[in-house]
């Protein structure tokens, strides 16, 4: 039986004068997603698909590195994985981004101050992933 793993990135390195879907691992996150690759169901995965974030993007190079040749195809980048577009509001101070987060979440059917509605990303990414479980 297959089994899809949905991996999210660990920290990032929080940059405003960079577009969030261009910030990178920090060196944590670069350090847990390492740790990642001790889980017992990493030498499992045959197939890696990921946003095209570079958070994401190096997150998944990570596993593809650690498994070789076991993953026929490398890094396979798919549009509409990302995160919730929070492109209204750009980046915020981690206070008041957690604020927003909490609201997001708590809220699915509503928009918190212009960002993408929680039920939206949802259907986008669950959209973006039916090509990938067919």
């Amino acid at each position: 039986m297959s089994r899809l793993r949905y991996v999210t990135h660990p920290e990032v390195v929080v940059d405003p004068t960079t577009p969030i879907e261009r910030w990178t691992l920090s060196a944590v996150g670069e350090r847990r997603a390492r740790a990642m690759l001790d889980q017992p169901w990493i030498d499992d995965v045959r197939r890696i698909v990921s946003s095209d974030e570079t958070k994401a993007i190096r997150t998944a190079e990570i596993l593809a590195a650690h498994l070789g040749t076991r993953v026929e195809h490398g890094v396979e980048v798919r549009a509409g994985l990302g995160e919730n577009d929070r492109s209204s509001t750009g980046f915020l101070p981690p206070t008041e981004f957690e604020a927003m987060a909490d609201r997001f979440f708590a809220h699915p059917e509503d928009s918190a101050d212009g960002w993408e509605r929680a039920v939206d990303a949802q259907a986008r990414i669950v959209r973006a992933l039916e090509p990938v479980l067919a």
